[in-house]
């Protein structure tokens, strides 16, 4: 499928890799709507994406707002999201509302881009969502957002088969060079570490992330599935 002339929506669009995927969809052709919740960055990532980007300044947790801002455009073929939360905090310390936060920014998010964006989609329209390989391999203190990306890859599942035939489907990124990886580890040493742990060698680059993306949103015959692009990472 081409994305040529189609409207790709991209959640968590202003960085890294949601940013890098809504540039490769402008390259490919498709006009691109953007979601972000700060303005500046949500305006600096319109002009990186190029002539026709539009952006609009949200949370996809807030069903009417987001709703609202769909209903603002032309169409919708695709769309693309990265919203995601990874608190922190062990077991004793981790109550209802962490969990609560981490399932909203993944979950209800996803849940709430299906339900306001399907009605207006063609039948070959397609949905990725972001999982995260804490659904595989959980860390210690790490238990809300592992519960979150899981039951991300469970939704895509059932709504492969609820939504058909729009193509739903969960993209797995591993270490990815981002600010939001970057500020987390919080030093090259720390990054280094990491890069030595994964088979190939190295962190990931937002756009090998994008360029899976982009495979999700125009193979036509997949759905329901979860794509790992991680470098290896899950093996080890």
């Amino acid at each position: 499928m081409s994305l040529e002339g189609r409207l790709v929506l991209v959640l968590g669009g202003t960085s890294g890799m949601g940013l890098e995927t809504a540039r490769a969809a402008n390259a490919a052709g498709a006009d691109v709507a953007i979601v972000g919740r700060d303005p500046e960055k949500a305006e600096a990532a319109r002009r990186a994406v190029g002539e026709g980007a539009v952006c609009g300044v949200l949370d996809a947790r807030d069903t009417g707002a987001l709703a609202a801002f769909v209903e603002s455009l032309d169409a919708v073929d695709h769309v693309v999201s990265f919203t995601g939360d990874q608190p922190a905090a062990a077991l004793a310390e981790a109550d209802h509302e962490m969990f609560t936060s981490a399932f909203d920014a993944r979950v209800w998010a996803a849940r709430n881009a299906c339900a306001v964006a399907a009605p207006r989609m063609p039948p070959d329209g397609s949905f990725v969502f972001c999982s995260g390989l804490s659904a595989l391999r959980p860390r210690p203190g790490r238990s809300a957002g592992a519960v979150a990306t899981a039951a991300l890859e469970s939704f895509c599942r059932a709504m492969a088969v609820e939504l058909a035939p729009l193509r739903v489907n969960a993209i797995c990124p591993g270490a990815v060079d981002t600010e939001v990886l970057r500020s987390a580890l919080n030093s090259q040493a720390a990054l280094d570490r990491v890069a030595a742990a994964v088979p190939l060698g190295r962190i990931g680059q937002p756009a090998e992330i994008a360029h899976a993306v982009m495979f999700l949103l125009t193979n036509t015959y997949t759905t329901g599935t979860t794509l790992r692009v991680d470098g290896g990472f899950a093996l080890t």
